[in-house]
């Protein structure tokens, strides 16, 4: 909720060229014939549970690390989907791991948006009509889903600044000037 999607929408408008997000997700489903319900649950969901963990730690342990799992399948959709655009020219991608997906490109600006917690308690009732007994565990839980998918599909931690070259606070800065500021770094 500190409107990394929006930013990317305006920093995309504002640049003329195309943004990618949960696009990315939608495509990836349809290379592989699945819903795209099941792929979102794949694609967050899976990397962040206990017993995954434990089979991946096993599996490399006994050497028995065998074929891809589905989640593993569709990281590397992903990963592939996002190569395939990047190459059409420039493009604003939001999420989805993208700055790990293009690291051996040096034309990638990596940017990470955060916002304090008011901010997104606020931005998450307004914009998603979520009610605010509940948006703090939300919150909580989807905080916890990127960084586990960001960690067991980039081998990084997702709040680590070293991973971006830009770190914006969308609380302070507000959405629009935030996506002002990306936009002006990108020319």
């Amino acid at each position: 909720a500190s409107g990394g999607r929006d930013i990317g929408k305006l920093v995309a408008n504002k640049l003329n060229i195309p943004c990618y997000g949960r696009e990315i997700l939608e495509k990836a489903a349809e290379r592989e014939n699945l819903s795209v319900e099941y792929v979102e649950e794949l694609e967050e969901g899976s990397t962040g549970s206990f017993l995954y963990s434990l089979y991946k730690i096993s599996s490399m342990a006994d050497g028995t690390m065998g074929g891809a799992t589905a989640a593993e399948k569709l990281n590397s959709d992903e990963i592939n989907i996002i190569r395939e655009l990047a190459l059409c020219g420039p493009t604003v991608f939001v999420g989805r791991s993208a700055a790990y997906a293009l690291n051996d490109r040096n034309d990638v600006l990596k940017v990470f948006v955060h916002a304090n917690h008011d901010f997104r308690i606020k931005r998450a009732c307004e914009v998603y009509g979520l009610e605010e007994g509940s948006v703090k565990s939300i919150l909580k839980k989807y905080d916890k889903r990127r960084s586990n998918y960001f960690k067991m599909n980039c081998g990084k931690d997702w709040n680590e600044i070293r991973n971006y070259d830009l770190i914006l606070d969308s609380s302070v800065l507000g959405i629009e000037k935030a996506a002002e500021i990306i936009a002006e770094c990108c020319k």
